[in-house]
């Protein structure tokens, strides 16, 4: 008799634990949750947009521009602070954010970026040649 209420609890009890009404969020690829376009502009300079999908952003430090020297470097606008459970205090963009790469760049720039979800998921960093 024991055994038989030890089961009845285990198989009552066990499925209650388990919450049939969770849900785990959706979280949209890389390539939509930060949408990278880019174009030349009339003067020579280089135009890159990132729009970012609201709960996700982009970290500051973590975008990388291989192929251009130091004078070619962006300008970063002002970032946001916020504290990542994964790498702490970090600036970080949202909603959007645009670089101007200047004319005196030429031929291909390796961009490097990456960024994260609200709800807990980070990206693995990604690499787009321009």
């Amino acid at each position: 008799m024991r055994i038989f209420l030890l089961l009845l609890t285990l198989f009552v009890i066990g499925p209650l634990q388990a919450n049939p009404f969770e849900t785990k969020p959706d979280f949209l690829p890389v390539e939509q949750a930060f949408m990278l376009t880019h174009d030349r502009q009339a003067d020579g300079q280089m135009r890159v947009y990132f729009q970012i999908k609201p709960g996700y952003y982009l970290y500051q430090k973590r975008l990388k521009f291989d192929g251009l020297s130091a004078d070619q470097q962006p300008h970063l606008p002002p970032a946001l602070n916020h504290n990542d459970e994964f790498f702490g205090d970090s600036a970080v963009y949202r909603e959007q954010l645009e670089l101007v790469i200047p004319a005196t760049a030429q031929g291909q720039l390796r961009l490097g970026w990456q960024g994260c979800a609200d709800a807990g998921l980070c990206y693995p960093p990604q690499t787009t040649v321009i």
